[in-house]
């Protein structure tokens, strides 16, 4: 029992010094490895499963008709499932984002070459782009779940719920998934779903177009789909002397690659600046990674440049502190 008291002790204790404690990332989930996958449409005009238990997803056109004429070009979609965490009686969800990871794009190309964001030859193909659709697949991913995803699909929840790249670039790509997550709990499900595609299967060109993901069975964890959850505490802890009424905080542009500008605004109205000791920046896990602006501010719109580049992917939170209370506003850091 005494051992017990003293972890539970240990626990408040971290939770009160947490840096971040008013909005934080409570948890991150991996997706699950049996369920993450590729469908591929073949030549013949069938869908059948690519592969599942391996360590690449792909989505988009293959380049590989076979037979002359209809059917189209062999095409991909990725399929991803999450097992969803229980919520802390004490939080709300402020937002989830999905984090995959692109790990090469093929531009009108064959195996081999060809390498670059995809191109669609068709008239608009510059910009059709990677979708993520809302839907519901299970607990096994098979060939009928192809359409899934689809306009007018009863399996589809939303059919577009969020561009996925829009860049040929290898890296961390971050999606908005909060309006899904929150229909996912309201219905009390156990697994949040989604399919990734193009908005098009094949131009029919015979060349390749595709992106691939890494999926929750390869090696590297940090490379595997994540969800990160974004909550803040509803304990009604919190300070009116200044609203958002009267201070505006904003970033822009966010996601951001190299800097940002950090906008702080206060009405003309007041009779004295509004203090500003200090901006921080701190990661998911609240660590502190460096003070960005220490001093006052002046009346009305005030501008810091925050340079970024230095710092790698994922997502930050910049806290702006004030004699009477923090602002904190959520940065998302994409290269």
């Amino acid at each position: 029992m005494k051992k017990l008291y003293l972890i539970f002790s240990i626990l408040f204790f971290i939770i009160l010094s947490h840096p971040i404690i008013a909005d934080t990332i409570i948890d991150s989930v991996y997706s699950v490895p049996e369920l993450d996958g590729t469908i591929l449409f073949n030549p013949e005009g069938e869908p059948e499963l690519l592969n599942n238990f391996t360590y690449e997803m792909q989505s988009g056109d293959t380049g590989v008709p076979l037979i002359p004429g209809p059917p189209p070009n062999s095409c991909n979609r990725s399929f991803v499932s999450f097992e969803l965490p229980q919520i802390p009686g004490n939080c709300d969800l402020d937002s989830v984002y999905i984090r995959l990871y692109q790990n090469r794009a093929i531009c009108n190309g064959s195996e081999l070459g060809g390498f670059g964001f995809p191109e669609w030859n068709i008239p608009g193909g510059d910009t059709i782009k990677c979708i993520l659709s809302h839907i519901d697949y299970g607990d096994e991913l098979d060939e009928e779940d192809w359409e899934k995803g689809n306009v007018g699909n009863p399996y589809t929840f939303t059919h577009n719920a969020g561009t996925v790249i829009e860049s040929s670039e290898d890296g961390y790509r971050y999606i908005d998934v909060t309006d899904c997550i929150l229909y996912d709990y309201q219905q009390e499900r156990s697994l949040t779903q989604y399919r990734i595609s193009f908005q098009i299967d094949s131009d029919n060109d015979s060349c390749w177009d595709l992106v691939a993901f890494k999926s929750g069975d390869s090696g590297i964890d940090a490379h595997k789909p994540q969800l990160f959850f974004y909550l803040s505490d509803n304990l009604g802890v919190n300070n009116n002397l200044l609203n958002y009424s009267d201070f505006n905080f904003q970033v822009y542009p966010n996601p951001t690659s190299k800097n940002c500008r950090i906008m702080l605004y206060s009405k003309k109205t007041y009779s004295i600046n509004v203090k500003i000791y200090n901006i921080k920046i701190y990661n998911i896990k609240g660590q502190l990674v460096q003070t960005v602006f220490t001093g006052n501010i002046e009346r009305g719109e005030n501008e810091i440049l925050f340079d970024t580049k230095e710092l790698s992917n994922g997502i930050y939170f910049l806290k702006a502190k004030t004699d009477n209370q923090v602002f904190t506003k959520k940065i998302i850091i994409m290269k």
